[in-house]
């Protein structure tokens, strides 16, 4: 299949204030040869509270392949997690900032439907993708995210959850970016954000907004470009 690469950038505003738009996120989304997609995002909170780098890869089906996230809080390194799946048992290296001794743990998935989290708004939708679309009603989704706080502002290994994820159907979105088609999900985080409205959209099932009822904040996506790379080879070398 050919290489797609997709670029775009997401805001964060409140849902008490839509007109008052702020940079949030740059994502660039590339579907490969092979079927697999590899994330990668900076996000951004205003005033750099907490500045995020994360790469991140699933299998065709969305399984989690492997992610690095580098983490800063008030412009301060917090240190690096790498993340690797194989056969359904996760390994963890924790790099600390200080440079002091790596970290590394094992997990084995408890389900084989288990999703990692990194906290980036623009795929935050891959972690739906076990959720089906045919079932009516709550469905348990099984994830290991690496911080317990709304807005990824520690790293940790894998801290599993256990959330209700609905699927609620078809619906057309506008935005700065485009109109969109679009699957509607609401996601049940409880104390995390309360329930999260989540809107995704195409192959790679990107995020257009996603709206927080208990933070009353919205990610929106901004800008929005697709490229698909045929194998013509443009240079002979």
């Amino acid at each position: 299949m050919p290489l797609t690469r997709t670029i775009g950038t997401h805001i964060i505003c409140s849902l008490d204030n839509l007109g008052e738009r702020h940079d949030w996120e740059t994502f660039t989304i590339t579907h490969n040869p092979d079927g697999s997609r590899t994330a990668q995002t900076l996000s951004r909170f205003p005033g750099t509270q907490v500045v995020r780098h994360v790469t991140q890869t699933v299998a065709a089906d969305f399984t989690p392949v492997d992610g690095v996230s580098r983490l800063f809080i008030d412009n301060v390194y917090q240190g690096m997690l790498v993340r690797r799946v194989v056969d359904g048992v996760l390994t963890s290296i924790l790099f600390p900032a200080d440079g002091g001794p790596i970290d590394l743990q094992t997990i084995p998935f408890d389900h084989p439907d288990t999703t990692l989290g990194y906290h980036p708004s623009s795929v935050e939708s891959w972690k739906l993708m076990k959720i089906s679309r045919i079932i009516p009603g709550p469905q348990t989704m099984h994830l290991l995210t690496l911080s317990h706080t709304w807005n990824g502002g520690t790293l940790e290994h894998a801290i599993k959850l256990e959330a209700q994820v609905e699927y609620l159907g078809e619906e057309t979105i506008t935005t700065p970016a485009g109109t969109f088609d679009c699957h509607h999900y609401v996601w049940h985080t409880l104390a995390f954000d309360g329930d999260l409205d989540i809107w995704i959209t195409g192959e790679d099932a990107v995020v257009v907004r996603m709206d927080g009822s208990e933070k009353r904040v919205r990610y929106e996506l901004d800008s929005y470009v697709v490229k698909t790379f045929d194998d013509a080879r443009e240079l002979v070398l």
